[in-house]
């Protein structure tokens, strides 16, 4: 049979299509470069960021996905055009809000940042003042950071923070891709759906940030040190269900549990010291962080048992090291606490409510901001189902290090994120999971569930088209969402300025008053300057309850803001213009106004104008 040679038109377009790549992703930066520097903050609406964003950013946005998208189904693949199209991508999402937003945003940012200096000037923690002084490591390595770069505070560190951890992500995502078994062009495409899925916030200056990266770095190690032993076919399509259910039982056997079904890739030597070194770093995750040290317990617990772990004394020590800080280091936060850290075991309605139905409130803007993060998040894990099923693999894994987040629900009392949390802890492996729904894997002793899709709807144009929907969905979706709550999340200048107004003229134990606590505050004097909430709890008060706080409180000084008045009309849903009616009751009862700014006022008891 004769086969045809290829035209010299397809030849130049294949040479076209192999070179666009890198060209889209410059032109694209370029456009999203023009959007930033023709954001005007001052401007931004009700939905965030996406308001002040012109039609070049989005455009931008197109041409960079579809750079990263032709790379994705080019053969062969070019792993350093894909890192420079990841990282460009990465910048234009992760970097857009501290490019176009004068200060850092997120007010927990700031408070990290007065915790940090409390220890860089005293040299130590302050006791009893804030539970996460009980899990210090994070602040101390803030504090030694400072001092090494010739700084006297954290603040230079909090605006660019999300796109530093971002990016420090990438190194062990791209391992964890390589060694989980779903293939090269699936495992680029896992990476970068983790970062155009992943709008869930937690990137700021904190200590869950550099968590992440430690979860990250350690589970990585593991999937790369150890693989597993090989297992019989079970039989392609047709396989039993029995052949299953001895595969599943096999993983709580006592040989399972000590490792024996797993084979090191590296000497013995080098494996122990790479032991060694992760268990410095279960360490350190499990005194700087609350949640994360049973994470990473719990995901070195679903390795061991689906044989990717050959060494289970590292599930036991990091399961003492978590506890056992929890028990002599933070000893501080749960002596007469403890409903705080158990209230919550077993009652995952509450924990539900207190992560769902209690944050789809407040205006249709903020609550299509909720709704599409729940519509984002329901389909990546759709598309996690579906690759699942699709795949084939020599071990179930990613599904384990999925689900193993969700047991935190039950067991652990963390206010209302723990679900963000749960999401972020498992979103590098249900975006493996999401890939492999597109690109899945078709050899191991695993077989797929579903049969596989015709040859055909597998062409390069229709993958390529089918990658680029789906990547520029997501983005576009993220980009909305993940600035959603900017309008009252992010900070101006004149708030800023207001906010170092009052802490400059504050006395030692004297208040600073807010409605609500959105400003950049906690930054300076932790310790000797109280910040009074009137709104600062998972109900919403009326207008009423919140200017009756503040006089009963009676705090020195008092600060209205925008972000406080965007935070009272889209989240509270109080009238446009309440901030107004707050101030004129408090200027009749006592208060006077002492600086003024267009986007913030103080005032104080008793001063004149």
């Amino acid at each position: 049979m004769r086969t045809s040679r290829p035209t010299p038109h397809r030849k130049a377009t294949r040479r076209l299509l192999s070179a666009a790549p890198l060209p889209l992703g410059t032109l694209g930066l370029v456009l999203w470069f023009i959007a930033v520097r023709r954001s005007d903050f001052s401007h931004i609406g009700q939905l965030g960021l996406v308001t002040i964003l012109g039609w070049t950013f989005f455009a931008g946005l197109g041409l960079l996905v579809s750079g990263l998208s032709l790379e994705l189904v080019r053969t062969p693949l070019r792993p350093h055009h894909l890192m420079i199209l990841v990282i460009g991508l990465v910048i234009m999402l992760f970097g857009t809000a501290s490019a176009v937003e004068p200060t850092a945003r997120l007010v927990d940012s700031w408070v990290h940042a007065g915790f940090v200096q409390y220890i860089f000037v005293h040299g130590h923690v302050l006791n009893g003042y804030d539970a996460r002084f009980s899990w210090p490591g994070g602040f101390s390595l803030g504090a030694v950071l400072v001092g090494f770069t010739g700084q006297t505070n954290a603040l230079d560190f909090l605006r660019w923070a999300p796109l530093v951890f971002e990016l420090l992500y990438l190194p062990p995502l791209l391992v964890i891709a390589k060694s989980s078994g779903v293939g090269r062009r699936a495992g680029w495409l896992g990476v970068t759906l983790f970062y155009v899925a992943n709008w869930t916030d937690q990137d700021y200056f904190s200590p869950q940030a550099l968590n992440l990266f430690f979860f990250l770095v350690v589970v990585a190690t593991v999937l790369a040190a150890w693989k597993p032993k090989g297992l019989s076919q079970s039989g392609g399509h047709g396989a039993g269900l029995r052949a299953r259910i001895a595969q599943i039982r096999a993983g709580f056997t006592l040989r399972r549990m000590a490792g024996h079904d797993t084979v090191a890739t590296w000497n013995g030597t080098l494996t122990v010291g790479v032991l060694g070194l992760l268990l410095l770093v279960c360490l350190a995750s499990a005194i700087s962080h609350q949640i994360t040290p049973y994470a990473l317990v719990l995901a070195l617990a679903g390795c061991l048992l689906t044989r990717r772990l050959g060494r289970p004394e590292l599930v036991v020590i990091a399961a003492v090291l978590a506890v056992g800080w929890l028990s002599l280091g933070a000893s501080g936060f749960w002596v007469g606490h403890l409903s705080d850290i158990f209230g919550s075991v077993g009652k995952i309605g509450s924990t539900f409510g207190s992560n769902v139905t209690n944050r789809v409130t407040g205006s249709a803007s903020h609550r299509l901001i909720v709704d599409l993060r729940i519509l984002l998040t329901a389909t990546l894990f759709g598309l996690a189902v579906i690759g699942s099923l699709r795949r084939a693999t020599e071990t179930r894994t990613l599904e384990f290090l999925v689900g193993a987040p969700f047991l935190l629900l039950a067991f652990q009392n963390y206010g209302g994120e723990v679900l963000i949390r749960v999401v972020l802890f498992g979103l590098p492996f249900t975006s493996l999971l999401a890939a492999s729904a597109i690109l899945p894997n078709r050899s191991g002793a695993v077989a797929p569930l579903i049969p596989r899709i015709r040859r055909r709807l597998r062409a390069p144009a229709v993958l390529g088209l089918t990658v680029a929907v789906t990547l520029f969905g997501f983005a576009l979706l993220t980009t909305v969402v993940r600035g959603g709550n900017d309008a009252y999340e992010a900070f101006s200048i004149g708030e800023l300025q207001a906010v170092n107004f009052a802490y400059d003229h504050v006395q030692p134990r004297q208040s600073i008053g807010l409605v609500a606590p959105y400003l950049p505050v906690g930054q300076r004097d932790v310790g000797s300057v109280n910040v009074f909430v009137a709104d600062d709890g998972p109900t919403v008060f009326t207008l009423r309850h919140d200017a009756s706080a503040l006089l009963r409180a009676q705090p020195e000084w008092i600060i209205l803001s925008q972000s406080q008045e965007a935070w009272g009309e889209t989240v509270a849903g109080f009238a446009r213009g309440w901030e107004r009616s707050i101030e004129n009751d408090l200027i009749r009862n006592g208060y006077r106004v002492a600086a003024r700014w267009s986007t913030a006022t103080v005032l104080h008891a008793g001063a004149g104008t």
